[in-house]
């Protein structure tokens, strides 16, 4: 049994333990359950070849409901009861987050564009996807912010079909039900998991198949999104949330605690959340508040479930290594809480997003300030970039070419084109030049 008022970790960067910290945060970043995806891959195929009866059985097998053709969708009625019963306060705060949501994520809208050229004309045109399934997940919590994160962007790049599916419950969330008729969602079903996914996937005679898949879920969740990608596009594998605080003593050590354990609250008990300070009294300090806080936390049972390195405090040797150590990791969400904050921004390479300053912690942006909270986690912001309008649009390459281009072009091609063993790539061009 883990001792519930265990110390925080502070790590010199660098030395044994610091070494063998960053080893096992990669290793467990990398970590693939075979049995997991065995399971998964047994149940896309299933559904794959099945269809609604192997979803149906599923659903009763996993989460103990019995769902038929009639039941498995949610009505407008249903979403409109559910939506009239949620708080003036929640109500509130989702219309509001909404309009910073949009207004965010219409700046990313990419028009096309045509160039003239010495053969002809080259076009790029962009095209909104066509239909896309959201997950809602619905585990350990409920998630209406993610509806907005999720929904919106889609909205906004043009998307005219978009389904959503989450666990099924005696009731349609509040919350959930508000912000589905918020973002105009009136196709809904009751269905998780990695079947909920394969039926999105491969479709149904009940569900019609998507052309991406986006939101997060659990490990089964996550597996069936690896497994079908290519079937459809996906948005991300997401994992455990995970949090890097750049931090000195400009800031009050209480504030790191609070974000630290903002993020390693989230209930899967993988997450990992990491303060990155030059100033070793000052990391004791923080791993001190980190306990203080963890102690009188109302949600201490979730903490307590934690690994020990779970929460840590890292000690490096200078600003340029504590960089070194955030590009290293290259966070989910990181923090920049130092005196020269947007100085240090410049040398971050490997962040999903990043919160600039004391008062700007990630919270803001889980909900409220309009930039979104579907990231990539693991490692993955070293390629990948935040679920936004571009994550629903597809680029068509247009190119019109003059019979005085293709003339010029010709030999070019053909040489290319022999030179590559391609012979009837190299006719095409030349008998039309003949």
């Amino acid at each position: 049994m883990q001792k519930k008022n265990r110390e925080i970790p502070v790590i010199r960067y660098g030395s044994p333990a610091g070494k063998l910290f960053m080893k096992k945060m990669q290793s467990a970043r990398r970590r693939r359950d075979g049995e997991v995806t065995a399971r998964v891959a047994a149940i896309l195929e299933a559904v794959r070849q099945e269809g609604d009866k192997a979803l149906f059985r599923f659903m009763e097998q996993f989460d103990g409901v019995r769902l038929t053709s009639r039941t498995v969708g949610v009505t407008g009625k249903e979403i409109n009861k559910a939506a009239a019963r949620v708080s003036r306060e929640l109500r509130s705060a989702i219309r509001e987050a909404a309009v910073r949501i949009e207004a965010y994520h219409r700046k990313q809208l990419q028009p096309g564009f045509s160039i003239k050229t010495a053969e002809g004309r080259l076009s790029q045109i962009v095209r909104p996807l066509q239909r896309v399934g959201l997950y809602i997940p619905g585990g350990y919590t409920v998630y209406p912010s993610t509806v907005l994160m999720d929904a919106i962007p889609a909205r906004v790049a043009g998307v005219r079909e978009i389904v959503a599916i989450t666990p099924p419950r005696s009731e349609l969330d509040p919350g959930i039900a508000y912000a589905l008729k918020l973002c105009k969602i009136t196709e809904v079903y009751r269905v998780s998991g990695a079947q909920g996914v394969a039926a999105l996937a491969y479709g149904t005679r009940k569900i019609p198949a998507v052309d991406k898949i986006v939101g997060p879920g659990n490990a089964y969740v996550s597996t069936a999104k690896r497994l079908v990608n290519g079937t459809v596009d996906i948005d991300s594998v997401a994992g455990p949330s995970e949090v890097v605080v750049l931090a000195d003593a400009s800031v009050s050590p209480e504030w790191v605690a609070l974000d630290l354990l903002a993020q390693a609250e989230h209930g899967t008990g993988d997450e990992f959340a990491v303060c990155v300070t030059e100033d070793a009294a000052y990391a004791g300090k923080v791993a001190e508040a980190v306990r203080f806080e963890r102690l009188q936390s109302p949600v201490k049972s979730v903490l307590d479930r934690l690994p020990r390195h779970a929460v840590v405090v890292i000690v490096t040797g200078s600003r340029e290594e504590s960089i070194d150590v955030v590009n290293s990791i290259g966070p989910e969400h990181l923090q920049i809480m130092t005196k020269r904050a947007k100085q240090d921004l410049k040398s971050i390479k490997n962040a999903a997003a990043v919160f600039i300053g004391r008062y700007t912690p990630v919270a803001l942006g889980d909900y409220f300030v309009g930039t979104n909270h579907v990231l990539p986690t693991g490692g993955a912001a070293r390629f990948s970039s935040p679920l936004g309008v571009d994550s629903f649009i597809k680029r068509i390459s247009v190119a019109e070419v003059t019979s005085g281009g293709l003339r010029k072009a010709a030999p070019f091609v053909s040489v290319f084109a022999r030179a590559e063993a391609f012979v009837h790539h190299a006719l095409s061009v030349e008998r039309r030049c003949q």
